[in-house]
């Protein structure tokens, strides 16, 4: 275990969930927001940047890739323990947004779909809770996104200043977001 101070690693490890994420869903809400477009524009490059660099760091210590492979396979085990099929539930919720988005489904199946779209996620979000309390797959995890994120600092030193420059611009971006939407 490393010796970083408490409040940076839980920093690093908490970026390094969104870069693992690859802030998909942060970054599509913030783009559909008003205002902030060049910190929405900076923050996009410093994402891309750093999933790139982790990409690579991954690529160069493929036991990071057998260590994420295994985590991941631990936590679809714990999610199918809590009643739910991960990767199938995936593919489902997937499958029904593309039905609803391509404007096919008939008015009297769209509200159906919607309230199973729903219950599908939502169950997924509480198994995924669950299996995230699990200790063992906490400490795993944590080891690991330290791991990744040297990795990434050993291919660029300055990967923790793009870090805090990532989450600054992300408080930020979702602050503008939040303010914008409750003003809409």
């Amino acid at each position: 275990m490393s010796h970083l101070p408490i409040c940076h690693w839980t920093r690093r490890a908490v970026f390094t969930l969104a870069i693992a994420a690859v802030a998909a869903t942060g970054l599509a809400q913030a783009q559909s927001s008003d205002g902030g477009s060049s910190s929405r524009q900076e923050l996009q490059s410093l994402q891309q940047s750093l999933a790139s660099i982790r990409e690579e760091a991954i690529n160069e210590n493929p036991g990071l890739a057998d260590r994420q492979q295994s985590l991941e396979d631990r936590m679809m085990s714990r999610m199918r323990d809590e009643g739910v099929s991960p990767r199938e539930d995936v593919k489902r919720l997937q499958d029904i947004a593309r039905e609803l988005r391509g404007g096919e489904v008939a008015e009297e199946d769209r509200a159906a779909m919607m309230e199973e779209y729903q219950s599908t996620r939502q169950a997924l979000l509480q198994a995924r809770r669950t299996a995230m309390q699990d200790s063992g797959i906490q400490d795993d995890q944590m080891q690991l996104q330290e791991d990744i994120v040297d990795a990434m600092s050993d291919i660029d030193d300055s990967v923790p200043e793009m870090i805090d420059r990532f989450e600054t611009l992300r408080g930020n971006v979702q602050s503008q977001r939040q303010s914008g939407s409750g003003a809409q």
